[in-house]
């Protein structure tokens, strides 16, 4: 029998300090120093961490914080590098002077800071925007630049002056979450040769139209704000992986030869869009894995009549169905053909012009092996409300009885090499595996 009055062991004690650091490093700063009271071995641990991540919300008020990180700054050992600096000040009901946050910059920096993350008024960014650009050793930059208006709405402003020579320029990550100049932006980026990850949100340009261009950049995230941006032109010779969120409201052109993965989210879907949807795809033909999420549509109005307004299409009652426009193929021109699609994620609503793009596309996907269906219901509004049935999915029966989802999956061993009409592509996909998907946007 086991001895019940043995001795409990403190495994955590027992771990080498190095492992500590590490373990401490992941934790924000004010539960980082109160590891200080465990023991004495962890008195002054928490100030050899590799990071710093300081919050004006986790404190009653500014003075407490202000004397909080400035002490941290201080105290912080200077054999043990700071790798990472995170300063959230956007709480704070008043903006924080010039001079004390580059004091903590300055002193960070000297530290052997790589990261820089700082959630800060859009103004006072602009102000420390210069001596960013100093800190030569940056690996990573995230600037997220946040106004409140009187109304308590949050906007994004961020206006710097870009010199055209800077020492800052190892970064390999740039996340900057405001509204910047077209022409600074650029000036920017070009400087970074060594730049793989690079991320706008909200993509807002103060010019209304956004060009970028990298040598460098391998992966791209842009959200784009409604009726932000009238043109976005990219150039991404060596890009792998584009992440773009956008109101399709913009002219999109781009140049991105060796893409292999793309997601697309767009807003709500009107004929007056689908040229917009189609530059996109245009742009991304050789990608092999596309996830797509394409908004609900909405028809044009029909003039009013003694029953009142009616939705319609070329002066077709909608609730026939046929005279709905088509999500994917531009008017007057012909589906694209995408030669190395594989992997398609598509979610939309499947209405009966919308399958018929689909299987289209699906013709022009020769070598597609794999395919997620995801119906998106149009719900029911005062516009729509007396024709429901005409956004209802028109997706095959899947394995639960419902037309909601459908995954088909080695699609290459169930096709025939030969051309096949639209009822027998139907056929095949129904005869594919069909499995639930709830984590279908998952990462």
């Amino acid at each position: 029998m086991a001895n019940s009055n043995h001795e409990e062991v403190d495994r955590l004690s027992e771990l080498p300090e190095p492992l500590l650091l590490q373990i401490i490093s992941f934790l924000p700063t004010k539960f980082a120093v109160r590891t200080s009271l465990l023991a004495r071995r962890y008195r002054r641990l928490w100030t050899a961490s590799s990071s710093l991540e300081l919050d004006r919300s986790d404190f009653p008020h500014d003075r407490l914080f202000n004397g909080l990180t400035s002490r941290c700054l201080r105290l912080r050992d200077p054999s043990s590098p700071l790798r990472s600096f995170c300063l959230k000040t956007q709480n704070s009901n008043r903006p924080f002077t010039i001079n004390l946050l580059s004091n903590w910059l300055n002193r960070a920096y000297s530290l052997g800071l790589r990261d820089l993350s700082l959630h800060i008024h859009s103004g006072i960014i602009e102000s420390l925007f210069p001596l960013i650009l100093s800190f030569e050793s940056l690996h990573s930059l995230f600037l997220n630049a946040i106004d409140i208006d009187l109304i308590g709405s949050i906007y994004y402003s961020f206006r710097p002056l870009v010199p055209a020579t800077f020492p800052l320029t190892q970064l390999k990550y740039l996340h900057i979450k405001a509204k910047i100049s077209n022409s600074d932006l650029q000036t920017f980026i070009t400087e970074q040769r060594n730049l793989e990850y690079l991320c706008f949100e909200p993509l807002c340009s103060c010019d209304r139209i956004l060009d970028l261009s990298s040598q460098s950049v391998k992966t791209l995230k842009l959200t784009s704000g409604f009726n932000g941006l009238a043109k976005i032109c990219l150039s991404f010779p060596k890009l792998e992986f584009l992440d773009l969120s956008i109101w399709l409201s913009a002219k999109f052109y781009g140049e991105m030869p060796v893409l292999r993965k793309a997601l697309i989210k767009t807003s709500w879907l009107t004929e007056e869009c689908v040229p917009v949807l189609c530059g996109i795809l245009k742009s991304i033909t050789n990608v092999s894995e596309l996830t797509l999420h394409i908004g609900k549509p909405y028809p044009k109005d029909l003039p009013g009549t003694t029953h009142g307004r009616k939705q319609g299409y070329k002066g077709k009652i909608i609730s026939d169905g046929f005279d709905l426009f088509h999500p994917l193929v531009e008017p007057g021109k012909d589906m694209l053909m995408l030669p190395n699609l594989r992997s398609l994620k598509l979610s939309m609503c499947f209405y009966e012009n919308a399958l018929q793009d689909l299987i289209c596309l699906l013709h022009h996907s020769p070598v597609i092996d794999s395919l997620h269906l995801i119906h998106v219901e149009r719900t029911p509004d005062y516009e729509t409300s007396w024709a429901p049935e005409v956004w209802h999915s028109k997706l095959p029966l899947n394995s639960e009885g419902n037309k909601n989802y459908a995954h088909f999956s080695n699609l290459q061993a169930v096709s025939s090499p030969t051309v096949k009409t639209d009822q027998d592509l139907v056929q095949d996909y129904e005869g594919a595996q069909c499995i639930n998907i709830p984590d279908f946007f998952a990462p």
